[in-house]
């Protein structure tokens, strides 16, 4: 854990550059989805009004965007791209009858835990990129060594990842059903 923590506070500035990219598309889908309201219907109805965001599926997703990027280092960026823009498009804009602001309003503090997990998983990918790109020109027995290095960095991140998804579920379960009674 310490190692994470200090890997985040030595690339703090990239780590809040992601977190204001990702918020943004989050804006941007949420925005597309509020031009279009059938864009929106039609996303979620793809992808469900209830969301699923258990600790087993986010914790798969977290892999998801971390695990292939060991080798394609660019995958993470994309994919949690993905995953913020429906995030956007879908949860953030209410339906009356349906989804209203207040039945939303809980799902939003759990979109920004998960959320800041995911952050921290496409963050480890991105140090690795950058790492990639870096040592290119080091040769190619000293670039290896380097993005090892780095591929440990990412999972030593992943420890950051789980716990801030464990919030995240235990936010889902003992306090969503309570916020939902008061709003």
């Amino acid at each position: 854990m310490g190692d994470a923590l200090r890997i985040i506070k030595k690339d703090w500035r990239l780590l809040a550059s992601l977190n204001a990219l990702y918020f943004c598309v989050i804006v941007i889908g949420a925005t597309l989805a509020l031009m279009s309201p059938s864009f929106h219907l039609s996303m979620i109805r793809l992808i469900g009004s209830e969301t699923d965001m258990s600790f087993s599926s986010s914790l798969l997703y977290a892999l998801i965007i971390t695990l292939p990027s060991i080798i394609l280092p660019i995958w993470g960026p994309i994919i949690g791209a993905s995953k913020f823009f429906i995030w956007g498009v879908a949860y953030v804009a209410p339906i009356p009858g349906d989804m209203t602001l207040g039945s939303l309003l809980p799902q939003y503090i759990l979109m920004l835990l998960q959320g800041e997990a995911y952050i921290v998983a496409i963050f480890a990918c991105v140090r690795q990129l950058t790492v990639a790109l870096a040592s290119a020109d080091m040769g190619f027995r000293r670039a290896l060594k380097e993005y090892i290095k780095a591929v440990f960095d990412n999972l030593k991140l992943l420890v950051i990842v789980a716990l801030l998804l464990v919030a995240a579920a235990l936010y889902q379960v003992l306090l969503i059903p309570i916020l939902n009674g008061f709003l």
